[in-house]
């Protein structure tokens, strides 16, 4: 009968942990900005994630790009049941929430006269 040593265990704990504590994407895709404030607009274009879980105290990574030679776009964190703003972001960067909720992302364009652009969005959870 074969005993594990300590060694052995504590070896394959450590390794175990490692393996959970990597980043794993939540959430990723492609929806159009949220130049019409919908997340369905009247012509059917998706211009919102889909709703997605964060935990509480736990970080999470968002990065996307907005297509186009001069756009630039804030991510808006929304609370999925009232549509409450719950965090937003100009740039790529983590975020941490301070509960835990089913949340969904637009990106709201910020320069006059842009819009209507494609924005590739990725959310994984940090190193």
């Amino acid at each position: 009968m074969y005993i594990p040593s300590a060694q052995s265990v504590l070896t394959a704990g450590l390794a175990l942990t490692g393996s959970l504590t990597k980043p794993r994407t939540v959430a990723e895709g492609s929806v159009l900005d949220y130049a019409v404030e919908k997340c369905k607009d009247s012509e059917g274009h998706t211009r919102c994630s889909k709703p997605f879980v964060v935990t509480k105290s736990t970080c999470y990574q968002l990065e996307w790009r907005t297509e186009g030679a001069f756009t630039h776009t804030t991510a808006e964190v929304r609370d999925a049941a009232s549509d409450e703003l719950v965090f937003y972001r100009d740039t790529n960067g983590d975020w941490t929430p301070e509960k835990g909720e089913l949340v969904y992302l637009d990106f709201k364009p910020k320069i006059p006269g842009t819009g209507n652009q494609t924005v590739q969005y990725t959310v994984r959870t940090c190193e």
